[in-house]
């Protein structure tokens, strides 16, 4: 997490920075266990996007952008000269990507846990169940907003990556402070659907990528993965098996487990890469 200044808590001196980007519908405080688990060896630096938190208001004065977030986060990436690793998580995926592709040079790896780059999907006739099934979903959510729902809008929002049921189990202080974001998720949609980076772009990251899937997650971000692997360079993919797409949050150890693992062994032969 940040302090409330929004400066990155350092866990080791000189330690190896590490940029962690939340999912929608939450904040940088998804990556408290994950921080714990880096301590010692890295530097955490976890900002709130736009609208959450720490992160600066977004007035909705037009559609959101990737590049929006991006500009926002970038300026911690230009602080460390030494270079930064990424990580991402569903939205926050998509933003970490779009990260890499904007700052060659400054980024050393990226992990990416179920980026949601729908446009990926919509432009690929091999996954157009996945198209069809995520378009259902942001639709729905728009026409709640849109109506003054928002609570209905979490609802369907929470239940559909977490399962039937979801939110209603959730605590009352809880589904209000998603409620207040609904309007902010639906505009990531937007920047989702509507980002124009292609495919074929991605082949520009030359960094280690690290994706994780849930094995028991949705077809969506299953199928985005899917095209990744095959336009990313130096790409490798693990599924955790009873996890969903929020793993992150619900099997925090095992994915902190393989987050570090893939850390410390990018760390291990960046003295043999600047020595070439």
């Amino acid at each position: 997490m940040t302090s409330p200044s929004n400066q990155p808590i350092v866990t080791a001196a000189r330690a190896p920075a590490v940029i962690c980007v939340h999912s929608s519908a939450s904040s940088a405080r998804q990556w408290a266990s994950l921080q714990d688990s880096l301590a010692g060896k890295y530097r955490v630096i976890a900002p709130d996007l736009l609208g959450y938190g720490t992160g600066r208001e977004w007035r909705f004065e037009r559609a959101l952008s990737l590049d929006d977030e991006a500009r926002e986060i970038e300026p911690l990436i230009a602080a460390e000269p030494d270079g930064v690793h990424l990580i991402g998580h569903s939205f926050g995926g998509a933003v970490a990507a779009h990260l890499a592709l904007r700052n060659p040079g400054r980024v050393k790896s990226v992990t990416l846990y179920e980026p949601v780059l729908a446009n990926l999907i919509q432009d690929d006739a091999r996954a157009r169940e996945a198209a069809v099934e995520f378009a259902s979903v942001r639709i729905a959510v728009r026409r709640q907003v849109y109506s003054g729902r928002s609570e209905h809008a979490a609802q369907v929002f929470v239940d559909y990556w977490s399962g039937l049921g979801a939110w209603s189990a959730l605590p009352d202080r809880r589904q209000q402070a998603i409620v207040r974001r609904m309007r902010k998720v639906d505009a990531e949609f937007d920047a989702i659907f509507y980002n124009t980076t292609s495919l074929s772009a991605y082949r520009r990251i030359t960094v280690p990528v690290f994706t994780l899937v849930g094995g028991a997650t949705r077809l969506p971000p299953r199928a985005i993965a899917d095209l990744l692997g095959t336009a990313l360079p130096d790409v490798r993919r693990q599924e955790i098996a009873d996890a969903g797409h929020l793993g992150p949050l619900t099997h925090a150890d095992e994915v902190n487990r393989r987050i570090r693992a893939f850390l410390d062994a990018q760390e291990a032969r960046a003295p043999l890469a600047r020595a070439a």
